[in-house]
């Protein structure tokens, strides 16, 4: 084998000059080459010290990903409480006191029958493609007059349509409809 002084990249022994800086190749021995690749007893006592500082940093990381992968989990499985005031409306003089009434569910798919009672039916329990009623015989008009939602804060809210289900009391207002939880509402009245 054959060495160049400059670089000290090794050639083969047919080789007279080096390829890159174009100096004079000289002759070495077998036993330079591994002595100038071995490696130095400092150099051993090195390895297991990189290594076992390179895995101690690798737990440390799995550590902080896992603390913060639990910790996402947990904050996106707490229940999210709306934060939204409502409005608190004072009692007007002369307006009826607010009774609890019931008023029928709209049906998960497109009935071609009108409902022939006012009972209220299954509530929504799963997800559906078809199109859901928000409308049917007596909703929204009972007695001539608009529903109103009388709040347990206080509050009122004046209603297009007005149901109750299972999961709290649906109301549409302007096309939007919106739940409220069973806590919320007192009474539904119609003006």
């Amino acid at each position: 084998m054959k060495r160049c002084p400059q670089c000290l990249f090794l050639f083969p022994d047919t080789d007279e000059r080096c390829d890159f800086d174009k100096t004079l190749l000289e002759v070495i021995d077998d036993s330079e080459i591994e002595a100038a690749t071995r490696p130095t007893k400092s150099q051993r006592k090195l390895l297991p010290l990189v290594a076992a500082v390179g895995l101690l940093l690798g737990v440390f990381v799995f550590a902080i990903y896992y603390a913060v992968s639990r910790q996402t989990q947990d904050t996106s499985a707490a229940p999210q409480t709306s934060s939204t005031p409502l409005p608190i409306a004072t009692p007007q003089p002369g307006m009826p006191s607010p009774s609890p009434s019931v008023s029928p569910s709209p049906s998960l798919s497109p009935s071609s029958k009108p409902a022939a009672s006012a009972t209220p039916s299954a509530a929504h329990s799963r997800a559906s493609t078809d199109s859901v009623s928000t409308s049917g015989p007596g909703m929204g008009n009972r007695q001539g007059g608009r529903p109103v939602i009388m709040l347990s804060s206080g509050g009122k809210i004046d209603a297009d349509e007005v149901w109750r289900t299972k999961d709290g009391v649906w109301y549409r207002r302007n096309g939007i409809v919106t739940l409220l939880k069973h806590g919320q509402v007192k009474a539904i009245v119609t003006r």
